[in-house]
Parts: C-alpha cells; structure tokens; sequence
C-alpha cells in the first residue's frame, strides 16, 4: 500500500476515467452506425445502453477494487478469487491487447489527425509520442498528476466548448442534418445492425474501469474509487450523447455515413474549413491523455505481476 505522500486523489482517479474512455471512438464510430441505424432516437439509445453497461460494470469493479485495495486491476481478482492461472493469463491478454494496443492505436490517430494542415505524420512521430509521455510519467507520482490533470482537462474543456457551439450554432440549411425523431427506432432496435452498432458503441467506452488498476495508490480507496468509477463513467456518457447529437445536427446522413472523421465533416459545416481544423488539432491534444492514461495504468498491472513471488504455481492446481 502506498504512503499518503505517494497517493491519488478522487479527481485524478476520475481524470484517468475519463481519459482512457474518450479517445478516437467517440468521434468515428457514428459514420458506421449510420450506414444502417438513422434515427436519432436509436442511436441515442446505442450510447445509453454502452454507457449503463459501463456503469454496471464500475459498479462491480468499485467492489472489488474496494476490498483488495491494491494495483493490478483484473490480475488481482481473477488471482484472489478464482486461481492465480486465470489471473497471469488476463495480464499478459491485457499487456498485449488491452493496453498496448490502444496506446500505439492513440498514437497512430494522433498523427492522423495532425496531418489535417497537409504535413505527412508518419509512425515515427507515433513512437517519439508515446516514448515522451512515457518518459514524464517516469518522474513521480506527483509529476504524473499533473501532467494527466492537464491533458485531462484540454480533453473535457475541448468536449465541454465543442457542444456547447454545437448546440448553440443553428445548422445550414443549405447543408441539412440528419436529426430524425421519427417512430422508425422501432423497427431498427430489432435489426441485427442495431446488435452490431452496440458492439462498436461498447468498444468506446473501454476504460471504464481503469482507476480500479491503481487502486493501490488511491486516498481512501473504499470512498474515492467508487466515486471516480462512477462520476468519470457518468461524465463520459453524457458526453458521447451530446457529441452524437451535434454531429447529426451538423451534417447530413449523405455526408457522414461510412465516413471515418465524422467529427471532422461536422466540424468544418460548424465552423467552416479553417476553424474545422482546428478541431482536428485538438482532436489529436486530447489524445495525448488517452496515452498517458493507458501507460499509467498498464505499468502498473505490469507491476503488481512481477510483484507476485511465486509465478510458476499459477499452472498448479494443489
């Protein structure tokens, strides 16, 4: 258990909630959803099933990590309460797969997004990101803080101002939107596409249990790791929605279905050209904290699995 010199408040804990659920998710998974869902009010229903799911599952994980108090997230529990096999195994699934992957995907969109003012960002770029994040968070855990803090807070100031001139700007008429309150989310909530649509949606809220990976270095673990668990998922959904929303009032289905950077189609019919890479711009910013969010937590199951003195009983079942 760490000191209180070397502890996490709830904010941080909630920050990195926050940071490693929103990523590039939110703003391309509505091209794909409406290529077969089209009403509003089916696709608003996609992200509050994503988002209670989510919350069921920070429910459970503000238990678990709550009674065992220490870092290591899933290895932790699946070690504690079923066999030390099932948690070596889930640690390297989510060293390769949950945390790895997600990071260099960040770092790659970073690039991507950033090459909006016609500058070729390469894989080298993507490398140089993640090895610079890595190497601040290698200071402290107060320099760690403060550095998630920021980025965190570009991240949700970036959401906050995005909707808030996406609710308040009226659309073009000449440009149309794909707003659609019709009764026809009867029929698509019982198509397969709509099963399909909430896989993706789930995928973007990957994340949610993330503070439960640091539980170990949380003031108070069993009042503030339910309230980051719970306040961060709260905040992410209600985001996604809102962000959803301004994209259909932005843009017409015609221009948004199958496409990639829906956000970026949006923006520029919002803002126009210029302003519409700007937002790209801050796109790839608020990615900078999805990276550090994954690497902080990441290390730390790596930690609490060199941490366990025995490793070769896991394949043992006496």
């Amino acid at each position: 258990m760490s000191t209180a010199s070397h502890q996490i408040g709830w904010k941080t804990a909630a920050a990195i909630v926050v940071s490693n659920m929103i990523g590039t998710g939110i703003f391309t998974t509505l091209g794909f959803q409406l290529s077969d869902i089209t009403n509003t009010y089916s696709i608003f229903l996609l992200w509050v099933i994503g988002g209670i799911l989510a919350l069921f599952g920070a429910f459970c994980y503000a238990e678990l990590g709550s009674h065992f108090k220490g870092n290591g997230g899933d290895f932790i529990y699946l070690k504690e309460t079923y066999h030390p096999l099932f948690g070596y195994l889930i640690s390297w699934v989510s060293l390769i797969i949950g945390f790895s992957s997600p990071v260099a995907l960040a770092a790659l969109a970073m690039s991507k997004y950033l090459s909006v003012f016609d500058y070729s960002f390469g894989n080298g770029f993507a490398i140089i990101a993640i090895f610079l994040v890595a190497i601040t968070l290698s200071f402290s855990l107060k320099t760690s803080s403060r550095f998630h803090n920021f980025f965190t807070f570009i991240k949700i100031a970036f959401i906050i101002v995005l909707v808030i001139l996406g609710v308040g700007l009226s659309d073009s008429p000449e440009i149309g939107n794909s707003l659609n309150f019709s009764d026809s989310w009867q029929n698509e909530i019982m198509l397969p596409a709509f099963a399909t649509s909430l896989v993706f949606v789930t995928y973007s809220y990957t994340g949610w249990n993330s503070a439960s990976y640091i539980a170990g270095e949380i003031k108070d673990v069993q009042k503030n790791l339910p309230k980051s668990l719970i306040i961060g998922t709260v905040f992410v959904t209600v985001s996604y929605i809102l962000v959803n929303y301004i994209m259909l009032k932005h843009a017409p289905v015609s221009q948004l279905a199958g496409k990639e950077d829906v956000m970026g189609e949006a923006a520029v019919n919002m803002l126009g050209l210029s302003f519409g890479k700007i937002v790209n711009i801050f796109i790839a910013l608020q990615l900078i904290a999805t990276i550090s969010g994954y690497l902080w937590v990441g290390s730390r199951l790596t930690q609490a699995l060199q941490r366990y003195p025995h490793l070769e009983t896991a394949f043992c079942w006496e």
